[in-house]
């Protein structure tokens, strides 16, 4: 028997289980995302399918709206080689 994980939403900092989370295509860190139309549930992000790639993609609300890290640190510069 594995031991279980607590999960926590990156935007609203409540407990989200695994059934009703995702991970930020951006930030990497869990959110809650309602996966289905007919139940109710919570949603701290979006998904939608990329034009470019035809994929869903994933992002919480800090992301999409472009707020920092909930850590304050602001994201590192990127090299010259990207």
């Amino acid at each position: 028997m594995t031991a279980s994980t607590e999960t926590i939403c990156v935007v609203c900092g409540q407990t989200a289980e695994e059934s009703t989370s995702a991970l930020c295509g951006e930030c990497d860190r869990p959110f809650h995302l309602n996966h289905r139309n007919d139940v109710d549930g919570k949603d701290c992000g979006e998904v939608w399918v990329d034009d470019q790639f035809l994929a869903l993609r994933f992002a919480c609300f800090n992301c999409v709206r472009g707020e920092a890290a909930p850590s304050g640190q602001p994201e590192p510069p990127v090299g010259k080689q990207h």
